[in-house]
């Protein structure tokens, strides 16, 4: 969740008596040898979404018809990751993210991308499992390991050496990374032309009926409830998701056939965007900050948006639950 002054001091306790926890057989917090933790400022990034889909979950899974999380937007999750807590989309109890690129991710050489969400210390972790997809139907999961016991709830305390491939493992400003790699055999994607990444919240609590289970079938035991009614936020709050290796100029198979039938084109603009929709939808161009600036309603065929009077910038187009970067020069 985006408020967090509430469990704050009992976060600090149980950091207090964090060696009282067994430490687990991976990587620890930020700072700490062998972590794999990738900085918002690496030099290592070379992009960042562009595009993003949120399917807001409710603020309590105990109530699945109850209000569901409002706390920030799509554009939130655009582009670099920051250092405030403040700056992020909430998912909700069980909500995902799905972002794209200017560029599909390729398997490089170690972690492909990272994800980013805002914790507000080294322990207090909200977690998420991460999918990715080539023709965005079939999605596949990165094997996530959760070591972390369940005989009791987690309230404020999460030992990161328990946690594996499950995004949220850092503070605030830096990515839990992810590697292809480890999804080769996987069948319905190509490793190699990553156009989709979800990012799923998990549901923390250990009561089977709404737990949420890692790959080897352990229930997963983070921050329970995470609900703040003040901020109508909770669950997985995502910031960024940053690539470290695309297809750039590279020699491969051509692109898959996307089966949106959303297009919006030329970007970067210098006079007009063009906009193709198969449904009726109002377009919002927004300034980074949020506030409005132009709106058009689509329809099937081509809409267009003059941007000849707006300063050379980076915006945001929002057209119904989607997010999208445009650069105007």
């Amino acid at each position: 969740m985006i408020k967090r002054t509430i469990l704050a001091l009992s976060a600090l306790l149980a950091i207090g008596t964090a060696s009282s926890f067994a430490q687990g057989p991976f990587c620890g917090a930020v700072g700490t040898e062998g972590c794999d933790a990738v900085s918002r400022t690496n030099p290592g990034i070379i992009g960042w979404a562009v595009s993003c889909t949120v399917v807001r979950g409710p603020v309590d899974i105990v109530n699945p018809d109850g209000p569901v999380v409002r706390y920030g937007d799509e554009s939130m999750a655009l582009g670099p990751a920051t250092t405030a807590t403040t700056r992020a989309v909430s998912l909700g109890d069980g909500g995902s993210a799905t972002v794209t690129f200017e560029r599909p991710i390729r398997n490089g050489e170690g972690p492909d991308f990272a994800v980013f969400e805002n914790p507000f210390n080294d322990y207090f972790l909200e977690l998420g499992f991460v999918e990715v997809s080539t023709d965005g139907e079939r999605f596949v999961r990165f094997p996530a390991t959760s070591l972390s016991s369940i005989d009791t709830q987690v309230v404020s305390y999460v030992d990161p050496t328990n946690i594996h491939n499950l995004a949220g493992k850092y503070k605030v400003g830096y990515g839990t990374p992810f590697d292809l790699e480890e999804l080769r055999d996987s069948t319905g994607i190509d490793i190699d032309s990553i156009v989709y990444v979800r990012i799923v919240d998990v549901v923390g609590t250990i009561d089977p009926q709404y737990a949420r289970y890692d790959a080897y079938g352990h229930i997963i035991n983070d921050p329970y409830p995470t609900n703040d009614t003040i901020w109508a936020s909770g669950g997985f709050d995502l910031t960024g998701v940053a690539v470290l290796y695309d297809r750039g100029n590279l020699s491969f198979s051509p692109l898959p056939t996307l089966r949106s039938p959303l297009a919006i084109y030329p970007n970067p603009a210098t006079d007009r965007i063009s906009i193709r929709n198969a449904s009726a939808q109002e377009a919002v161009l927004c300034d980074m900050a949020g506030h409005r600036l132009k709106a058009v309603l689509c329809g099937n065929g081509e809409t267009t948006i003059d941007v000849r009077d707006l300063p050379n910038g980076v915006y945001i187009l929002r057209i119904g639950a989607t997010a999208h970067k445009i650069v105007k020069r």
